[in-house]
This record gives C-alpha cells, structure tokens and sequence, in this order.
C-alpha cells in the first residue's frame, strides 16, 4: 500500500501544475488504492466518494 502511495504522490509531482489540481489528484489516487485493496469492489470507492462529498456539503453550509 505505501508503494501505491508514494507512486502517486510522485505522479502529482511531476504532472500537476496547478494547485487547484491538486485535490482532484489525491482524490483520484485514494480511488485508485482503494479498488485495488478491495480486490476491485468499486462499492468501497464508491462509499468513500460519497463520504467526502456529504461531508464536503455540511462543511460548507454549515460554516455560513
């Protein structure tokens, strides 16, 4: 797993230019990592994006 982890990391280095990018890519290689430890369950990334994108409302709404 720290292998999968340090190969993304290293990707957003070399390829994201853009700050903005950033969330987006980390995003996207939690995806990554979590479908491959599930064996290919895209429910548990599924689960995960979900998770981010409640909590990402209240957090919003709830600070106004």
């Amino acid at each position: 797993m720290a292998q999968s982890v340090t190969r993304a990391l290293q990707a957003i280095k070399r390829y994201v230019q853009d700050p903005d990018q950033i969330d987006q890519a980390i995003l996207a290689s939690i995806n990554i990592t979590l479908c491959l430890a599930s064996g290919g369950d895209d429910r548990v990334a599924e689960g995960f994006n979900n998770d981010i994108g409640s909590n990402g409302k209240r957090f919003r709404t709830g600070g106004r």
